[in-house]
């Protein structure tokens, strides 16, 4: 009769050493890693893109470092401003939130679609009209929308002539001008992504001999020819960049404290 009672007695006491060792380890264990600067530099030395790692530090929670010197360190390290105004802003929550302001460096290159507003005829325009131009997509800089979608392009009437007789076909030209941005600032824009030689005229030299993009005393040019008439139809959409580096003001959503 001693020996059952003895069995019951070692696992009970193996039951109870067991919960004593595994339940404090588990509570430990459960703490939630917090997301560090050690961390958003090893994820951008495994190349991950910005988007990823806005997203991580979004949805995760931080202990970032955000005195002075480590962000200064973080900037000579490459990263970019919305990366490191992610990281200095609380977590986002639920609450209320409110609008900050700041200012992105947009680079020179940035491309934006448009498509024509109007439709345009070489019969009816005059050198130094207006050609409206609307923004396709929206355009982001650093995760940050620059431009946004249904801004206002412009550009300007550089070439018009008129179809005649004798077969002569109508001829129309214009250069881009500038685009709209989120600020209400408009900053320049042009045709090509890049230029040869700190000039423009390389790469339109080549581009010109299929799609009849001229240069001429006032900039960037780009011609068209359909039949006898000059003519265009509204939604006709074009590649155009931006023209040199700019800095556009906007805001953006932080957590009301």
């Amino acid at each position: 009769m001693k020996r059952p009672l003895s069995v019951a007695l070692v696992a009970l006491f193996v039951f109870h050493a067991v919960s004593l060792s595994v339940l404090p380890v588990s509570a430990q264990e459960i703490t939630q890693h917090k997301l560090s600067n050690k961390d958003i530099v090893e994820m951008n030395k495994a190349g991950m893109s910005e988007a990823i790692i806005l997203a991580k530090i979004n949805s995760s929670s931080t202990d970032f470092d955000t005195s002075t010197d480590a962000l200064q360190l973080l900037k000579q390290a490459g990263f970019s401003d919305a990366i490191i105004l992610a990281m200095v802003q609380p977590a986002r929550t639920s609450g209320p939130e409110q609008s900050v302001p700041i200012e992105l460096a947009v680079p020179d290159g940035v491309e934006i679609l448009i498509e024509l507003t109007n439709n345009l005829s070489g019969q009816e325009a005059k050198m130094g009209d207006i050609v409206d131009f609307t923004v396709v997509r929206a355009v982001q800089v650093n995760g940050i929308t620059i431009i946004e979608q249904g801004a206002s392009a412009k550009g300007t009437i550089t070439l018009t002539k008129k179809a005649g007789s004798w077969g002569k076909t109508g001829k129309l030209d214009w250069a881009m001008k500038d685009v709209q941005t989120v600020s209400g600032v408009r900053i320049p824009v042009r045709f090509v992504k890049t230029t040869v030689g700190g000039s423009k005229s390389g790469t339109v030299a080549v581009a010109a001999i299929a799609t009849t993009v001229l240069l001429g005393p006032l900039g960037l040019l780009w011609g068209f020819k359909k039949g006898k008439k000059a003519e265009i139809a509204a939604g006709n959409k074009y590649p155009v960049f931006t023209d040199g580096n700019s800095v556009v003001k906007t805001m953006t959503r932080v957590p009301k404290m």
